[in-house]
């Protein structure tokens, strides 16, 4: 799986670089030599995103996307949310993007810089 369409929502979102939270995030992808998935993937990780993905159904060769969260994340989230069941891949990348997009927009930049000292 490529996962174009996760990237082009990414970079759609951080080409403006307009907020803290952006900027400090985008320096963390500036340096990592990853594509935004696999990126976001691991960074993450340790504001307590447990995993993301979508995930292809081979019965029917339709896909689904879910975020699980730990107990403790920077979001305040609970459990698991998924996000699309059934639909094309393009449908549960850019879902799964644009919930991602969702919760670092409305997130804090003073949590990130608390959350990396931790």
């Amino acid at each position: 799986m490529s996962n174009s369409k996760f990237n082009s929502v990414m970079r759609g979102y951080f080409s403006n670089l307009d907020t803290d939270v952006k900027r400090f995030i985008h320096s963390k992808f500036i340096n990592s030599g990853m594509d935004y998935f696999n990126f976001m993937d691991t960074f993450l990780y340790n504001y307590g995103i447990i995993s993301f993905n979508v995930v292809v159904n081979i019965d029917n060769n339709k896909h689904s996307s879910y975020i699980k969260f730990s107990d403790e994340n920077i979001f305040n989230e609970t459990g698991e949310i998924t996000l699309a069941i059934n639909v094309s891949d393009d449908t549960a990348e850019e879902r799964l993007a644009n919930k991602l997009v969702t919760l670092i927009h409305f997130s804090n930049y003073n949590d990130w810089i608390k959350q990396k000292t931790k």
